[in-house]
């Protein structure tokens, strides 16, 4: 079956544009799903194991169509055309997905941060937040040694009840 037609002035072949796109889409549900259930909890696991059985039938479906049909519905050679071009695909999405990561982790972020002098965001530097949690932890510690504060607080609280 040829399914190729003129447009634009070029010759379109929509057997492999439909080979091509089923088998991405079967890869991507794939990934997908093998994502999701793998990090996913209760629910959203479910939908990830849902998302792996619809692409195992969507890549079944397509080489039994491909391959195994009596009348093929797609041609063998556009299948495998379909799958190099999408092969191709990801590989240069990984390649993009990697460089993008690779210029985020290089970024440095905190100084773009202190740029923009947003008092609203001192509260998320956790140096500071664990100076000062050290702080009043010493001064926790050196108030128990004068006033018999900390643990021993509550049991001094119920003598003055007894007493009362």
């Amino acid at each position: 079956m040829d399914l190729s037609m003129e447009l634009l002035g070029y010759t379109w072949n929509f057997e492999f544009f439909v080979a091509a796109f089923l088998f991405g889409l079967g890869l991507a549900t794939l990934g997908s799903g093998l994502f999701t259930a793998y990090f996913g909890a209760g629910k959203s696991q479910q939908i990830g194991f849902g998302l792996i059985v619809m692409a195992i039938i969507v890549l079944g479906l397509q080489y039994h169509q491909t391959y195994i049909a009596d009348p093929a519905t797609f041609d063998a050679a556009s299948f495998r055309y379909g799958l190099i071009a999408v092969i191709a695909a990801m590989v240069g999405m990984g390649a993009g997905m990697f460089v993008v990561l690779f210029i985020l982790m290089k970024v440095d972020t905190v100084d773009d941060l202190e740029d923009l002098d947003l008092e609203d965001l001192e509260d998320l530097d956790l140096d500071e937040e664990l100076k000062k949690l050290e702080e009043e932890l010493a001064v926790a510690d050196g108030d128990d040694d004068s006033d018999n504060g900390g643990d021993d607080a509550p049991a001094e609280d119920t003598e003055k009840e007894d007493k009362a």
